[in-house]
């Protein structure tokens, strides 16, 4: 590849067959990628449609605030989705917090903040702590798991109790196996998005409406009989003014933070365990530390949300793996970028993964080193695996929680080791793309690293 590089435009790359090539190469390696483009041509790079930047990757943390604090500037898109708004699928997808703006986004961050307060959420750790055991039971006489599969299931489970606080155990699958489906199909339905018998489009639309339907009936229970779940509490939220979210609001703002929560913590999770069963001597240290201050006991959140190393291995796995590798915005006028100009309508992405790999921010970038935490303290847009800003994941508090309290729950059951010589790797959604099969032993057996191959081994240092 060669670089493009003059005192007048943004340095990149340039292939022979076009940007187009050079976005293949990201998609296909994300992270590898986005080093080679930051360690060759910089914190600014650009790949070009003519003599015009079509994407722009900006690295580092003062980019990502000046990105993620101008959005009249740097504004979320939709342009990888086309569904017509006026359907029940359109509405469900863009009555969400991520594509609200201004007055709007800030009227409905308020309203929905009473259902993420840290009183709240710890009403919903009863839940996160008995279906993960549920879990746990359900593998019992199992010696080998997909554990990313694994993990969406459970908590997807998580996220239908809590989120629509439905304890029917038929209803609960059957939600969130429409809301898994509908997800998946959402890409492959914008393409074409004509109602024809058949086509994606055609079946995603039932799906729609089945949970439409659905979320519209358990809507009108909790307003008769209101509850403490989050859906409750959205439902019954208000402004000083009277005014509440409508239901079609409700509807939106309910699938995105099920789409929003369940897998993205379920990668985390998964790669969490991962870093764990390559690491012995960290995996030692947090079972002491859990046994020590729990004695079996997780119920107490209080306890769990202190627990130093367990924070430290969280935090860790988000910082080296973060759930969100790359985010995205599009210019919404021309503008500066650092020294750059930047033309309307230009694709810009910023990305956490290389910002969590500055040596400058952290020593050893690409070593697994929960104890880091123990006296470090970076700001917002130095670790952002819950991106920054206005638009930052109004549920990260609830995920930090979740996340701790299943690993807590899992470790008293089980020690996961990987499958030797399984190929792990990422792709651009943080998701092993062939899986991560690990066995299941008992709480008290030695783990010891198992050989992996993959891209993993580029990622992260094993040595």
């Amino acid at each position: 590849m060669e670089a493009i590089t003059s005192s007048q435009s943004i340095p990149g790359p340039k292939s022979a067959l076009g940007w187009r090539m050079n976005l293949f190469h990201f998609f296909r390696r994300p992270l590898l990628y986005q080093r080679w483009l930051h360690q060759t041509f910089g914190n600014v790079v650009a790949m070009r449609q003519g003599d015009k930047p079509s994407h722009v990757f900006a690295f580092g943390a003062d980019y990502n605030r000046q990105i993620l604090t101008n959005p009249d500037f740097f504004e979320v898109s939709t342009s990888l989705l086309n569904l017509p708004k006026d359907t029940v699928m359109g509405e469900m997808f863009y009555n969400n917090l991520l594509l609200m703006r201004g007055e709007k986004h800030k009227q409905h961050r308020r309203l929905m903040m009473p259902a993420f307060h840290q009183q709240q959420i710890e009403r919903y750790s009863t839940d996160m702590v008995n279906l993960t055991r549920q879990l746990a039971a359900e593998w019992r006489n199992k010696e080998e798991i997909e554990l990313n599969h694994e993990m969406k299931k459970l908590t997807q489970r998580i996220a239908v109790k809590t989120l629509f606080g439905v304890y029917d155990e038929a209803r609960l699958e059957r939600m969130g196996d429409q809301i898994a489906r509908l997800t998946k199909s959402l890409l492959l339905a914008s393409l074409a998005p004509v109602d024809i018998p058949l086509t994606p489009y055609h079946r995603a639309l039932h799906l729609a409406r089945e949970l439409h339907a659905d979320i519209c009936a358990i809507i009108a229970e909790k307003q008769r009989t209101p509850e403490t779940d989050v859906l409750s509490t959205l439902i019954h939220a208000h402004d000083e003014d009277g005014s509440r979210l409508t239901e079609a609001e409700l509807i939106g703002h309910s699938f995105t933070l099920f789409v929003a929560g369940h897998e993205t913590t379920a990668n985390a999770l998964t790669w969490s365990l991962f870093l764990l069963s390559q690491h012995p001597e960290t995996l030692y240290q947090l079972t002491e530390e859990l046994e020590g201050a729990l004695g079996g006991d997780v119920t107490t959140l209080a306890k769990v949300m202190k627990l130093p190393v367990l924070e430290g291995v969280v935090k860790e796995s988000l910082r080296l793996l973060p759930p969100a590798g790359i985010g995205t915005r599009r210019t919404a006028a021309p503008c500066a970028l650092g020294t750059y100009d930047i033309p309307e309508n230009t694709n810009v992405f910023f990305s956490q993964m290389i910002t969590h790999r500055i040596p400058d921010l952290y020593r050893e970038p690409d070593r697994f080193r929960p104890e880091r935490w123990q006296t470090i303290k970076p700001t917002p847009y130095e670790f952002l695996p819950f991106s920054a800003g206005m638009h930052m994941c109004i549920g990260w508090n609830f995920a930090m929680q979740e996340m701790k309290l299943v690993l807590a729950v899992l470790l008293q059951h089980y020690r996961f080791s990987v499958v030797p010589h399984a190929k792990i790797t990422p792709n651009i959604q943080m998701r092993p793309v062939h899986g991560m099969p690990v066995r299941l032993l008992p709480p008290s057996s030695a783990i010891e690293r198992s050989p992996v191959r993959g891209t993993i081994r580029q990622m992260i240092d094993l040595n």
